[in-house]
C-alpha cells in the first residue's frame, strides 16, 4: 500500500510519528512538521493473512499550533491505497 503522511498546514509543528499496521506487520513513519502543509509519500508492504485483513493507523506524537497551545494536532494521512497482488 501507499500512503501520504503530512501536516494540515495550521501552524501544527515539530517531530511526528504516524504508525500503520497490517496483518502481522508495521511501519513506523516519522515526520517533522513545520506546519507549512509538507508531505510524504510512503510504501508499506505486507501480506495478509485472511480474506479480510485490518489496517490501522496511530499517530504516536501529538503537538500543539505555533500561536495556540491549547490546540493539539497531529499528522494527516491522504491518498491512501491498497495495492492487490494478483
Amino acid at each position: 500500500m501507499k500512503f501520504t503522511v503530512g501536516d494540515a498546514k495550521n501552524g501544527s509543528h515539530g517531530s511526528m510519528m504516524v504508525e500503520a499496521y497490517a496483518a502481522k506487520d508495521s511501519l513506523k513513519v516519522p515526520f517533522k512538521s513545520q506546519g507549512k502543509g509538507k508531505f510524504k509519500t510512503v510504501s508499506f508492504k505486507f501480506t495478509a493473512i485472511e480474506n479480510r485483513t485490518r489496517i490501522t493507523f496511530y499517530s504516536s506524537f501529538y503537538h500543539t499550533r505555533i500561536h495556540n497551545y491549547g490546540s493539539l494536532c497531529g499528522a494527516v494521512i491522504d491518498h491512501f491505497i491498497v495495492y492487490p497482488v494478483a
